[in-house]
């Protein structure tokens, strides 16, 4: 056991020692190649997370943003967790279910909370609010002309495959009134019997309190919705009707919005630029934040915010898990790529081995062996290496960074030891040609 420690850790570090793995088996490349997996998955995670904690610090406008909206004695949000979800309210208000800033549409709020063209909305609505929104369609013939969709429904199927279906978020909340649902109710008992069938039976469970009428009325509008428009798959990706929390995206993060900061009761958003230009985007929960407030109202303005800060960063913190989840996903699709890389190496410095006409390594299989002694430390290289970088570089080539070093490693190591065993393939000849000589 003590001569397999010394080959396996060692071998790559050693050309002597890495040759035993000529007479040595397969597994101790799987064994590598685990190790090699762990090692990436950390410096996978470790760029992902550490990084961003400290860039928290190193954006000033997007720090005075927070401070403003929750360390401001005069114009701070009071704000509290309470089982893993955010309250809200004003100063002098009440915690409620409101939207309570928002600088990109209010010019009050923009004065008091935009700093340096960042925007912030603080908004405490629940995620499945239903949102208004109107729809229309724009013909795709490059003209863009643009009706209502009751003109839409009024054109021939032909003619309705010149036009693509769009919404448009309003930003207000729907408010299914009676005579909203009233009229979505009278939709759908027109309708096929499916779904007319449908809405008999939720009017039979509200009847027998089965449901609650706040209940019955979102499922008869759903019902309405999906039956009247087109799949809105486009829009909404986890509901079957438009909901208010993605106006914000269609509104503003999908049409080029850089430097924001959302507040939801459920999560936040941000993106912003460090002082070094770097383009930062993030978002996180509140799961981990103890109960009660972010800032308690005795708090001095500096003490303020640091809390403020801490906030943030324990919300960041919150998605370690997703992080830990998404990452160990990613190196588990990069499998095949990951153990490919091996080989492509073995290739390479096989090549070079026979094209210096060395003849100690008898067969590629030999060679992969060997070379797979290399594979587990650089995997630990690409890790050690990431993560300085990771501070350094921009995110998306981060994403790519740790593969690259653990095939640029493997490689240079591979390149390494063939040119080596080359050269003492020379000189040993050198020295048997001398001999005979000699002799």
């Amino acid at each position: 056991m003590k001569k397999w420690f010394r080959f396996f850790f060692t071998g790559f570090f050693s050309d002597r020692v890495a040759r035993e793995g000529a007479k040595r088996g397969y597994t101790n490349f799987f064994i590598g190649l685990l190790l090699a997996f762990v090692f990436l998955f950390g410096a996978y995670v470790a760029s992902d997370v550490l990084p961003l904690m400290a860039r928290c610090d190193d954006s000033p406008d997007f720090s005075s943003v927070v401070h403003t909206l929750f360390a401001d004695p005069d114009l701070r949000i009071d704000a509290e967790v309470k089982d893993g979800t955010l309250l809200a309210k004003k100063q002098g208000g009440e915690y409620g279910e409101a939207l309570l800033v928002n600088t990109f549409e209010s010019e009050s709020d923009r004065l008091n909370y935009s700093v340096n063209g960042y925007n912030a909305v603080v908004d405490m609505r629940p995620a499945d609010t239903l949102a208004e929104v109107v729809a229309y369609a724009v013909s795709n013939d490059g003209q863009n002309l643009t009706v209502s969709y009751e003109e839409y429904l009024s054109l021939s199927a032909v003619a309705r495959m010149n036009f693509d279906f769009k919404l448009r978020y309003t930003g207000r909340e729907l408010e299914l009134d009676g005579e909203l649902i009233g009229q979505c109710r009278a939709y759908v008992d027109s309708l096929g019997d499916e779904a007319r069938l449908e809405g008999e039976r939720l009017a039979k469970e509200l009847s027998e309190n089965i449901i609650t009428k706040s209940e019955y009325d979102r499922a008869i509008y759903e019902l309405y919705f999906v039956n009247y428009y087109p799949s809105i798959t486009e829009y909404e990706s986890t509901s079957k009707v438009p909901l208010l929390r993605n106006y914000y995206y269609h509104n503003y993060i999908s049409q080029g919005a850089e430097k924001y900061l959302f507040i939801f009761d459920d999560y936040i958003a941000a993106s912003f630029e460090t002082a070094n230009g770097r383009d930062v985007a993030f978002y996180g929960f509140y799961g981990n934040i103890d109960d009660g407030p972010i800032v308690p109202t005795e708090a001095e303005e500096a003490q303020a915010r640091a809390m403020a800060d801490g906030f943030i960063k324990s919300a960041v913190r919150s998605v370690l898990p997703l992080t830990l989840y998404a990452h160990a996903m990613n190196v588990f699709t990069l499998i095949p790529f990951i153990a490919l890389m091996p080989l492509v190496v073995t290739l390479l410095a096989y090549s070079i081995l026979k094209l210096g006409g060395i003849e100690s390594i008898t067969s590629f299989g030999a060679a992969f062996r060997i070379f797979g002694t290399f594979v587990w430390a650089s995997g630990a290289i690409a890790a050690v290496l990431t993560l300085p970088l990771a501070f350094l570089l921009d995110t998306n080539v981060v994403s790519v960074l740790p593969l690259l070093l653990f095939f640029v490693a493997l490689a240079v190591r591979a390149i390494v030891f063939a040119t080596r065993e080359i050269k003492l393939y020379v000189k040993q000849s050198e020295q048997d040609e001398k001999a005979s000589t000699e002799a």
